[in-house]
Formats: structure tokens, sequence, C-alpha cells
């Protein structure tokens, strides 16, 4: 087949496509916005020379990055599978209405050896994003591939990825970076530029992937703002506005070869969609406090489930409650199973009022607090989190978590109720269920609060001599204001993760000040930033804390903080 009538024959069929080979597989679109599934292309056309997969030679970098302008990525991987992504330049001639993409995998960067290939189209509807979900027998488990889109001769980038053991496979060795919190506008991303050296199997996105707010306020004492929304408005107030931001982030050339170097498995919190959000509520929005936005949390699923390399197709004909799932599971053979939740879309709002001092932070708490009926995850999701926790024949069962759940207070002030602290009864049913079930080996990987924590997870956080049922191992920000920023630098964030300038601490008072009142809390650092590497074994887990020597200007210097050891199936932290 020529390409002329590949590309004619893949405009009339749209999902109608042809077999690579004999073997199982399929391939399809996600995000709501495409057909599905989407052709495979034949084995006649896939190879290097292959007609519907020519590259021309002369095209140059130039071309390349005008083409694909946020590179490629990839996401969610499975034993036999992965998700693929790029997004094309609506303004060049290739884009011109509805485009034709190709894409291929192979088991070399030269790619003289494709295991698979196919085809799918991109259009306005999607913002020209492409986002496949890609499953077939021709991938083998915990092997790396590598992958690129073509476009009319000229090729994207090269990513590359690894796919999952088998469920029955034992792997010696597992290493995995996480991250969280990488505001644009604060300071540049010199933590994801180390993390991308690091040898790594897969890297873990925490939440906070964007924030939503651009007033100048917000960035005050930041390196590089951001620009403003098509809107005009300080937060978004569409889906072109979340698309702007998305677009906008993927433009750094470390988040791009972050997501070039490793397959990312990525939740959200709550700057995806508002400051302390809960449900459709973002609080700290100017339509006040209570008020629901049933569309612009639309808007906010879907270009998350457009921009993010998940497994999670987008309907846009269901409510926005039921448009998107993003918890789910992967299993790294029996070695460790990570449980990634959602901890926004069901979550009641917070129990004691929405004033940011005296209510939501620095407070005293409320009756309301320990209601039995709140919940952070819903119901259907907490039993299915217990279910998968307590079911998981993996020795390492690792929970990625989104806000914090050890009890934090200063005195007798709770810090942050839009943490864990604001549900302390469905936060106490889960850690008592786990425990009584026999659950060994529970680390919860935790990001949102800016700071580098690692502590104990107890039912009861006020006795001292109880047995932990887990750890908890929080990253530090990649670049959002942590605590000691707000404190020296005099800011006022509107998106804080607590008021640390309200509490009257100076920044060198903060950790003997915390781990006084919260001795379930073995290390707090909340003046630095970076990332996590967490390696595990049989025989024991090991996470190390990664600073990087300044967010101000593009700078390679980092440092380690610490590192913690847990062995199996003994719930303590050890500092090496």
């Amino acid at each position: 087949m020529d390409r002329r009538r590949f590309l004619s024959t893949l405009s009339a069929a749209g999902a109608v496509g042809w077999s690579l080979t004999a073997t199982p597989g399929w391939a399809r679109a996600l995000g709501g916005v495409f057909e599905s599934p989407v052709p495979f292309i034949d084995s006649a056309d896939i190879g290097p020379q292959g007609q519907a997969c020519a590259v021309d030679d002369a095209a140059t970098a130039r071309h390349q990055a005008a083409w694909f302008p946020q590179s490629v990525a990839s996401g969610d991987p499975k034993e036999q599978g992965i998700v693929l992504w790029t997004r094309l330049a609506p303004e060049s001639e290739a884009a011109a209405g509805d485009a034709v993409v190709n894409w291929q995998i192979a088991t070399d960067e030269e790619f003289s050896n494709v295991v698979l290939a196919g085809a799918a189209r991109a259009g306005a509807a999607g913002d020209f994003t492409v986002k496949l979900a890609i499953a077939h027998s021709a991938l083998s488990g915990f092997k790396t591939y590598y992958y690129r889109f073509i476009l009319q001769g000229v090729a994207s980038r090269t990513g590359r990825f690894k796919t999952l053991p088998s469920a029955e496979a034992n792997p010696e060795r597992l290493r995995l970076g996480y991250i969280t919190c990488q505001d644009y506008g604060f300071g540049f991303y010199n933590a994801l530029a180390r993390v991308a050296e690091e040898d790594v199997d897969y890297v873990i996105h925490l939440g906070d992937y964007i924030y939503e707010t651009v007033d100048a306020g917000f960035q005050q004492g930041g390196a590089r703002p951001i620009g403003p929304l098509p809107s005009g408005n300080p937060t978004p107030a569409d889906i072109d506005d979340y698309r702007y931001l998305y677009r906008s982030y993927r433009s750094d050339a470390e988040l791009q070869r972050l997501h070039e170097r490793f397959a990312m498995i990525a939740i959200w919190d709550d700057h995806e969609f508002g400051n302390d959000c809960h449900g459709n509520v973002p609080p700290d929005t100017d339509t006040g406090a209570t008020t629901p936005r049933p569309a612009l949390r639309q808007a906010a699923n879907r270009a998350w489930s457009e921009y993010i390399p998940a497994n999670t197709a987008f309907d846009a004909d269901r409510p926005w409650n039921e448009s998107i799932q993003i918890y789910r599971s992967f299993r790294f053979g029996q070695l460790a199973e990570l449980i990634a939740t959602d901890e926004r879309l069901y979550r009641d709002g917070p129990p004691c009022g929405t004033d940011t001092v005296g209510e939501r932070y620095a407070t005293l708490g409320c009756r309301a607090r320990e209601d039995a009926d709140r919940t952070m995850l819903g119901h259907t999701q907490r039993d299915w989190f217990i279910d998968a926790v307590t079911r998981s024949p993996a020795r390492w069962k690792l929970w990625a978590n989104e806000v914090m759940l050890m009890q934090l207070k200063v005195g007798e002030l709770f810090v942050n109720l839009d943490q864990w602290d604001g549900y302390p009864a469905e936060r106490r049913h889960i850690l008592s269920t786990l425990r009584d079930a026999g659950t060994t080996n529970l680390v919860a990987l935790t990001g949102d609060l800016h700071t580098f924590t690692a502590g104990y997870l107890k039912t009861d956080f006020d006795d001292f001599f109880e047995y932990p049922v887990g750890v908890e191992l929080m990253v530090g920000s990649v670049t959002s204001a942590n605590l000691e920023d707000q404190i020296r630098a005099g800011l006022n964030l509107p998106s804080a993760p607590m008021p640390a300038d309200r509490l009257g601490l100076r920044a060198n008072k903060l950790e003997p000040a915390v781990r006084l009142a919260n001795p379930h809390i073995r290390y707090w650092n909340s003046a630095a930033h970076g990332y996590a590497v967490l390696e595990m074994s049989e025989a024991a887990l090991t996470c190390r804390y990664m600073a990087v020597d300044t967010i101000a200007a593009p700078d390679p210097g980092v440092r380690e903080l610490a590192t913690f050891r847990v062995m199996n199936s003994v719930p303590w932290l050890w500092k090496t």
C-alpha cells in the first residue's frame, strides 16, 4: 500500500484498522475525542523504510520542535502495554484540519527492530493531542522499548519506556522516582533534570502538575512567570485556559526530557482544578468559597485527560464526578504494588469552614471533624482501596497518596484540615482495617505539603506507644514555595500548603516545633526542593531524599538530604 493510499484509507475508515500480526493486541485512543480502536499498521509498512512510517532525512531538529512542540510522553505501563502521548502544533501545515500521525515502538533507539506501529488522528477537538493506550503480545515484561511519532516524514524526539514485570515475576530490584508540586512560575525545574539522570524504572507524579493561578500576587518571587490566560482571568474560566496551562508547562525542556526518559504514573491533587478543591468546589476562586463549578470541574477533568499520559479515558457525556476515574493500581510482579487514589473528586468539604486561618488552617478543630460519615475517598473508592491493599500478594504495598496522612499539629493547633487531619474517622477506619487484616509493608508516598517528611502511620497518633501500621514518606516540592520560602520572603501565597507565616515561627524553629508536637514524625525538612528515589528488594525498602541547590536559575547542583531504610515486615524507619 503506498503512502497516499494508506492515508486516504485511514481518513475514510477512522477507527477500522489493520492487525500487525496474528498475535492478540489492541490500540485505542483515550480522552473521549477519537474513535476507538485505532489501527495497527501492516507489517510491510512498519520498518524504518516502511511507506507509512518513512522518515525524511532532510527534516531538522527545528522541524521536529515546530511540529511536536511538547515532545512525547509515556505512562501507565503494563506487562504488555503502554500509553503513548504527543501533541501536534496546530499552526503547522501538517496539522491543518485533522491530521494523521503514525507511531512506532522498537527495541532499539535506531528503530532497526520495530515491533509495533500504528496510526491515529489528531484535531482541534482534543487540542491536537494524541493519547493512545496500546496492548500487544509483541511487548515483553520488564523490558525497555523506544518509541516515536511521525508526521509527514518528520519524526518526533525519541522516548523510551519500560513495561511492568509479569504478575509472577520477582525482580531483584525495583527503583521508582517520585515528585510533586511543580509551580512553573516559582522556579526552574532543576529537580526534574536530576530525576531524568537517575537510574530508575518509572517515575510517579503525586499531583499539582500545573498550578491554576497566574496573577502577579501568586507568582511574587517567581523566576519565570506565565503569561495571562486566554480568558484574561487570574484563574481558569474554561477548557481553553486549562489547556493553555498544560501547553505552557509542557514547553519546559527539563519536563520534556523527563517524560522522554521514563514512563510516568500520575495522579492529580488540587491545583489541576483549584486550590484546596473538594468535588466541584474550588473554595479560593472569586466566585465564593462554597460555589459549585460543575462545568469548570468538567473542563479540568478533560484537560488532565488530554495532557497526562494515563490510561484514563474521559467521557463528556457523563457528569463531572463520573467523567473520569484516576484511581488505579500497578503490580510490579511479586515485589511491589502501587495503589493510586483520588483524594479530590469525591471528598467532602472542610469540616470547620473555609476561612484560611482558624478554620481550614491553624485551627483547634471542631466537632464536625470527627464525623464518622465524612469521607475523602468516597465509599466506593475507599472499599476498592482497602480491598486492593489487603488482597495484594506483593511484598511492598505502596500508596500513591496526595495529602499528608500523619497528624500534624503545632502546639494545640491542627496545621491543615485540607489534609487527612480533616477526615480522621475515615483515616482511622482505613488504617485499623488494614492492621486487623494483617497488612505488612504499607508505605504511603505523599506530596502536597512542599516538605520532606518521614514518619509513622497510626490509628491513634496521640498514643506514643502504639505500634505503627506503616510508614509515610513525603517528598518535597519540585519548585512550589515551601514553608521556609514563605517565612523568609514574607510571602502570603493563596495556595500555601500551610500558613507558616501565621504560626509565629521563625524558619529555623519549624522542625523542632513540629517534631515536639508530633512524635510520630521522624524527619522534617521544609527548606529544600527536590525529589525522592525509592529502591525495593525482598529484604528492604530504601528512600533517598535529594535536594537541588537552587530553583532561582538553571543549575546542576544536587545533594542528598537524608536516606531512610525500612526492613521487610518491620515498620520502622532507620536513617542511614
